[in-house]
């Protein structure tokens, strides 16, 4: 059933008002709305007009009108339930996100001072942390690479620049696939993006050298599911290299900061993947605390584009204390994950 995004708005509010639930992925969004208003927020800046939602939804009969408001009829509960699935807060956050952070001047001065280079990152992969990923590739022209969630495409085109590879970028973000293509238009023999989602990936098995996914794998609604697609898509001896950052929250224990204890660890455990991993948890932690340095030094910029949510985004995701490392105290852990099939 197609429907227009005034409907899918729609219809998550409506379900999150009557059945709330949480997801691993908020970003500052407030679960357990008490009224259409805080529900809203859901969709940030991209909140759309729903007159005509509330219209056509009323003939197709999935709301019904009570009162001065609305309520989801069964079949309209069943509907919601699954657009919200496929539309958590952050994918609303990302949209934003790429739309605000592509066209911030602000935002590229911070990126190559943070992390050595532009690519419109978002999180903590500097040019280091990338570049020892794809010296485990091992990528050289003729091959082929599948980026998970790709952002606007300039990750890919670093590699692609650097390896010679044809890369194939997918993120489920339509204005980031296209920023990608658009920015990629003179290099479409090497660089291809497509609008998907990581719990569908529409692609011929056994089509890949390699599978990268730069803090992504929190999204599928299915982790085993995704990693099973991920091998059928690569060819014999493909590689994965998977960002994963982990922390402690909701009561996890020490013991869950271990590589093989993190979701992503028991999930290629579960699928039987032999994997090896490069600690890069103490160089994150530093590059959170130069991270909370540089955005608030940057705070006037932000401020004075009229993107303070970018500074807001920088701040959250940094380190305000000055201590040291200490693996013993510090409350995640960052792990680059490298998978030989």
């Amino acid at each position: 059933m197609r429907l227009s995004e005034s409907e899918i708005q729609i219809l998550i509010v409506l379900v999150e008002l009557a059945d709330p639930i949480e997801t691993p992925n908020n970003n500052f969004y407030s679960f357990y709305p008490k009224d259409i208003e805080a529900a809203s927020t859901y969709f940030r800046r991209l909140k759309v007009d729903w007159r005509e939602g509330y219209r056509s939804l009323l003939e197709s009969k999935l709301i019904f009108r009570v009162g001065e408001g609305f309520i989801l009829s069964s079949e309209g509960k069943e509907i919601a339930r699954e657009v919200r699935r496929t539309r958590p807060p952050i994918y609303y956050w990302y949209r934003e996100f790429y739309l605000s952070a592509s066209q911030s001047k602000a935002y590229a001065s911070f990126c190559i001072q943070l992390y050595g280079r532009d690519l419109c990152q978002a999180g903590f992969s500097d040019m280091k942390q990338i570049d020892a990923m794809i010296s485990f590739l091992q990528l050289t022209d003729g091959c082929h690479c599948l980026d998970l969630g790709c952002g606007t495409g300039l990750v890919a085109e670093y590699i692609s620049d650097q390896t010679g590879a044809k890369v194939y970028g997918v993120d489920y973000c339509p204005e980031a696939i296209e920023i990608a293509a658009y920015h990629s238009q003179k290099k479409r023999s090497q660089l291809f993006f497509q609008e998907g989602n990581l719990d569908s990936l529409e692609f011929p098995e056994h089509s890949f050298d390699s599978i990268i996914s730069i803090d992504t794998l929190y999204m599928p609604n299915d982790l085993g599911a995704t990693i099973q697609r991920m091998v059928d898509l690569l060819k014999m001896d493909g590689r994965m290299a998977i960002f994963y950052t982990h922390s402690l929250c909701g009561g996890r224990t020490r013991q869950s900061l271990k590589p093989e204890n993190t979701p992503l660890g028991i999930a290629l455990k579960e699928a039987k993947l032999a994997y090896q991993t490069l600690d890069f948890s103490e160089q994150t932690y530093r590059l959170m605390q130069l991270k909370n340095k540089i955005g608030e030094e940057m705070q006037p910029f932000f401020r004075a584009e009229g993107n303070l949510p970018l500074y807001e985004f920088i701040i959250n995701e940094s380190e305000s204390s000055l201590d040291a490392y200490n693996p013993e105290t510090c409350k995640f852990a960052r792990y680059l994950y490298q998978v030989r099939l």
